[in-house]
């Protein structure tokens, strides 16, 4: 039951800390609540499919579907997040006058509101697909009853929710003339994590050069996988290990959002961003590929080999085969990928050019047993 709850905690955090910014920024809105709660219902329905099909989604696009989906899903939340803060700009001076004066909900369009019901499903949905998928090998594969399975994933939930509760109650908190432009702020951060996270799963499906392998490392002071680090790449979009285009993609949206938010007319600079980019995507070289796609598997919730020698300095395909009957997930901190399995799946894993070395993995629903070490030599 305790693994669950923390497990099930990690995940539907991430989400919690969205749908709380966003219960902020709407504060006071005439019928917020049945948009956010069609948002998470949404969200839900779309996690159980996701969670049925997720065989036929990762071996779409030559195994890069579910990295695409991904994507997608990011760059539409993005769109509509970059929406909600035009739509604030323009309206925020009269909302507050109008809390003032009248002292009543204000009228916020529903376009504003369908958009960010639709961030907050596709928040769930991203961290819903892997609590089912994990719940569901554990009910099978486990011997723990299902009463408590269950018990601890509904805790997991539920502190969640507390967490999300707080962060909204302490928003609200701010000052009436403050409140919309700090949870714009916050919404631009978001966007921008958002988008940089759309980079960063295109270039771990070999669909954008890195422009940059791991610039920096602070995995020693903030892992990736910690709950403070899991809540700062929620917020923030942040990466122990961020790649080049991760890190343009973030900056030329938070930059882009905050010029739009101003309206002082920064289309100039965003242009040039752009103009950059694709540049920096034109002149980039595509570097050397290994030919042979080395393969690990997994049985009874163990990796074979559990070492495995892979090529150094060239870009490869692992492939990662799931022998088990329930699912799993490929995950590696100092590799910056995560990709679900699904039960007697193959999947493929976008690697490279690895620096010689070793680079750990594990299966994140069954830690304790699924680890293994790849080898660049």
């Amino acid at each position: 039951m305790f693994v669950s709850m923390i497990l099930v905690f990690r995940e539907a955090m991430e989400a919690g800390l969205i749908i709380g910014i966003i219960l902020a920024a709407s504060t006071g809105v005439a019928g917020r609540g049945r948009w956010i709660a069609g948002g998470i219902a949404l969200g839900l329905a779309g996690a159980a499919l996701i969670a049925a099909f997720a065989s036929a989604l990762s071996e779409a696009f030559e195994g890069a579907g579910q990295e695409a989906f991904t994507a997608a899903i990011l760059i539409f939340a993005v769109v509509m997040l970059g929406w909600h803060i035009v739509w604030m700009s323009h309206h925020a001076r009269t909302m507050v006058t109008e809390f003032r004066q009248i002292g009543r909900a204000v009228q916020l369009g529903h376009r504003t509101l369908a958009a960010l019901a639709s961030v907050i499903a596709v928040a769930v949905m991203r961290e819903g697909a892997e609590v089912v998928l994990f719940l569901y090998g554990t009910i099978v594969g486990s011997h723990t009853g299902f009463t408590a399975i269950l018990l601890g994933g509904l805790l997991g939930v539920a502190a969640a929710g507390a967490l999300s509760w707080l962060l909204y109650r302490g928003l609200v908190r701010i000052p009436m003339q403050r409140l919309f432009s700090v949870t714009n702020a916050l919404i631009a951060l978001l966007a921008a994590g958002m988008a940089g996270q759309a980079a960063a799963v295109l270039h771990a499906a070999d669909l954008l050069p890195a422009l940059g392998e791991q610039l920096w490392d602070t995995s020693a002071f903030l892992a990736d996988d910690s709950i403070i680090g899991r809540g700062m790449r929620a917020l923030i979009g942040y990466s122990a290990r961020p790649s080049g285009i991760q890190l343009l993609a973030w900056a030329a949206t938070l930059f882009t959002l905050a010029g739009l938010s101003r309206l002082i007319g920064r289309q100039p600079r965003a242009k040039l961003v752009a103009v950059a980019a694709l540049f920096a995507l034109v002149l980039a070289s595509p570097p050397a590929r290994a030919e042979d796609s080395p393969m690990v598997e997994i049985k009874n919730h163990r990796f074979v080999p559990d070492r495995l020698d892979v090529p150094a300095n060239v870009k490869f395909k692992l492939l990662v085969k799931n022998a088990d009957e329930t699912a799993e997930e490929f995950e590696s901190a100092k590799l910056n990928r995560e990709k679900l399995v699904g039960p007697g799946q193959t999947i493929t894993v976008f690697l490279g050019p690895l620096a010689p070395g070793e680079y750990p993995v594990f299966g994140d629903f069954h830690q304790d047993t699924a680890k293994a070490v790849l080898i660049a030599r």
